[in-house]
C-alpha cells in the first residue's frame, strides 16, 4: 500500500510524538511504501532517521498554501492513502483519505483563541469529517466531541489510543539520576510538569497548589517542555505566590533524560482544561511514577483508574491531592502499581496496527 503523510509537524509537541512513533512502526511493515511531505529544514534528518520517500514542502502551517501544494505533491507521487496527522486535510485528494483529530480545544474553549483562529479550526474540522474517508481520534471523549459538532457517521470514527515510548519502561539507574539531579540543581524532593504552557493547561492551578503545601519549603516544582520564562502571565504568577526559588525550568529534553526527570519525580500533574490524550500522563506511569491528572475531557479514561484524579477548578483539591501523595506511602504504592499496568495496555505498536486496520478498511 503506497501510503503519503504530511508530517510537517513532526517535531511538535505532542503531535511530533505520535508523528515519528507512528512511522517508525508503520516502516517495519512491509506492506507500507511511504512518502512523507515535510518542511524543508527537516527534511535530510527524516531520509537519515527513516527509509521512506521524503519531499519537501515549503508551504507554512495552518496556511492556505498548505491545503492545494501538499495535495498536489500527493497526487503526483500517485499514493493510493493519504494520512493527515492533524484535522488540516487537503484539498483535491485523488486518493482515499484518513485523517487524525487529537482534541476539539478550538471548540470547546473558543476564548483561548483569536476570531481567525477558531473559524479556520471549525472550518478545518468540519471539511475533514465530511471529506475524508475515516476518522482516527485518541479518545472516545474527542470522538463524542465531534460526534457532538459535526454530522458524521459514528462508524467513520475511529478511537485508537496512543502509545507510551520504550524508553520509559526503562529501569532507574542510580547513578544516572544522581547526575541529573547534579546538572540540574535538584536538592530537594520535586512535582514534575511537563508540555506546553497553552493557556488550557491551566498550570496556574499547579503554581497555586504548590504555594500552598504545608512543606513547600522542602519540595521543589519542576517544569519541562515549553520555557516558563517565554510565559509573561505564568511568571507573573510565580513572583505573586513567591515560589520563584523553588521552581526549576529545563525547557525541552531530550527522551533519555524526560525518562530521568519522571523516574526522579515524587509524582507529574497535569492539571489541563483539555486533552485529547494526555501523553505526559502514560509516559510518567511507564516510570514507575505517580500521576495526578485533572477530572476533565479525556484524562479520566486515558489514566483508567491509575491515577488520582482532581478537580481543575479548585486549588484546594489539588493541593489536598499533593499532600496525600506525598504523606501516604500506600496510595503512592497503589498508584505506581496501577500506573504501571495500566501503561503496559498502551503501545505504538498497537497503535500502529490499529492505525493499518484503518488504512484496509478504507483501501478495501
Amino acid at each position: 500500500m503506497h501510503i503519503g503523510m504530511d508530517v510537517r509537524k513532526c517535531f511538535d509537541y505532542g503531535i511530533g510524538t505520535y508523528i515519528q512513533n507512528l512511522l517508525s512502526q508503520l516502516e517495519r511493515n512491509d506492506d507500507c511504501q511511504l512518502t512523507l511531505f515535510a518542511e524543508p529544514d527537516a527534511v535530510q534528518l527524516l531520509r537519515k532517521e527513516h527509509r521512506a520517500t521524503v519531499i519537501a514542502n515549503p508551504s507554512p502551517k495552518y496556511s492556505i498554501q498548505e491545503l492545494f501544494t501538499v495535495s498536489a505533491q500527493a497526487n503526483k507521487a500517485e499514493v493510493e492513502l493519504f494520512h493527515s496527522p492533524h484535522y488540516t486535510l487537503p484539498y483535491n485528494l485523488k486518493s482515499k483519505r484518513v485523517v487524525t483529530i487529537h482534541d476539539t480545544i478550538h471548540l470547546c474553549f473558543p476564548q483561548y483563541f483569536s476570531s481567525l483562529q477558531r473559524a479556520y479550526a471549525w472550518f478545518m474540522i468540519r471539511h475533514a469529517c465530511t471529506s475524508s474517508d475515516m476518522i482516527i481520534v485518541d479518545s472516545d471523549f474527542t470522538k463524542d466531541e465531534l460526534l457532538k459538532r459535526f454530522p458524521t457517521p459514528p462508524g467513520k470514527i475511529r478511537t485508537i489510543h496512543l502509545g507510551v515510548s520504550e524508553i520509559f519502561f526503562s529501569k532507574r539507574e542510580p547513578l544516572k539520576l544522581e547526575q541529573f539531579r547534579a546538572k540540574y540543581n535538584i536538592l530537594k524532593p520535586y512535582i514534575l510538569y511537563t508540555g506546553s504552557l497553552k493557556p488550557h493547561k491551566n498550570v496556574g492551578l499547579l503554581v497555586r497548589a504548590f504555594a500552598r503545601l504545608k512543606n513547600r519549603k522542602d519540595r521543589q516544582l519542576i517544569f519541562t517542555g515549553e520555557n516558563v520564562k517565554d510565559v509573561f502571565e505564568l511568571n507573573c504568577l510565580i513572583d505573586d505566590e513567591g515560589i520563584r526559588s523553588s521552581l526549576i525550568d529545563l525547557g525541552r529534553l531530550a527522551n533519555n533524560e524526560l525518562l530521568l526527570a519522571y523516574q526522579g519525580a515524587q509524582c507529574v500533574v497535569l492539571p489541563s482544561l483539555h486533552e485529547g490524550f494526555g501523553l505526559s500522563l502514560v509516559e510518567a506511569m511507564a516510570t514507575g511514577t505517580p500521576v495526578l491528572g485533572a477530572n476533565a475531557t479525556s484524562i479520566p479514561e486515558v489514566l483508567g483508574g491509575a491515577g488520582l484524579l482532581f478537580d481543575p477548578f479548585s486549588v484546594e483539591d489539588l493541593t489536598s491531592a499533593l499532600e496525600r501523595v506525598d504523606s501516604d506511602s500506600a496510595l503512592r504504592d497503589s498508584l505506581i502499581k496501577r500506573g504501571k499496568f495500566r501503561s503496559q495496555e498502551l503501545s505504538w505498536e498497537q497503535c500502529a496496527k490499529q492505525t493499518m486496520e484503518v488504512y484496509n478498511h478504507v483501501v478495501g
